[in-house]
């Protein structure tokens, strides 16, 4: 999840960046990787018919975009707009 630390409880959950959720969600499918169904809630990314193949390309395409997500996190700072509009 994208949130500047570590997910403790709910209440953290339901305030990570879906901004930056989207730049990622957007970055992985113009890559051709479908992360997850479009939306930052849905959480199951992986399921027994990947095979270590789907795995590696997800990852390596993940490498590409963790930059562009680091510095967008970075320039937007620690105040952000959370899913529930905290």
């Amino acid at each position: 999840m994208l949130y500047p630390q570590e997910i403790q409880n709910y209440r953290d959950w339901t305030k990570i960046d879906v901004d930056l959720w989207r730049h990622y969600w957007f970055g992985m499918v113009n890559r051709g990787v479908l992360a997850q169904p479009y939306w930052w809630d849905e959480q199951w990314t992986i399921s027994v018919q990947h095979t270590e193949v789907d795995i590696d390309k997800h990852l390596a395409v993940f490498e590409e975009v963790a930059p562009t997500l680091a510095k967008a996190q970075q320039e937007r700072g620690r105040a952000f707009v959370g899913a529930a509009g905290h």
